[in-house]
């Protein structure tokens, strides 16, 4: 049987990587390295407005709560987060 929190969290870890390889290639700043408290903490690094910077922040830190903190979260929840990633990298230069 699949095992729905670690397919959760396996899942909020791709997002979460993929959309902070995404913000470092395209800015050069090193977010992968940052945690989400620090690139919360460093707001003025980043160029992009504060919407997609605080929808952006939002979900990383859900996906924390998801690979750490093993929040429960719904199948609905997961497509609906990956399609505000898509959206975020979609709509980054905007």
């Amino acid at each position: 049987a699949l095992n729905e929190k670690s397919f959760a969290k396996e899942f909020y870890t791709e997002l979460s990587h993929a959309t902070r390889e995404f913000v470092e290639n395209t800015t050069y700043i090193r977010v992968l390295e940052m945690t989400t408290e620090e690139i919360i903490k460093n707001r003025q690094l980043f160029i992009f407005d504060i919407e997609h910077f605080n929808n952006w922040t939002t979900l990383l830190s859900k996906a924390d709560m998801v690979k750490y903190a093993k929040q429960p979260v719904e199948y609905s929840e997961m497509i609906a987060d990956k399609d505000k990633v898509m959206h975020f990298i979609n709509n980054f230069s905007n």
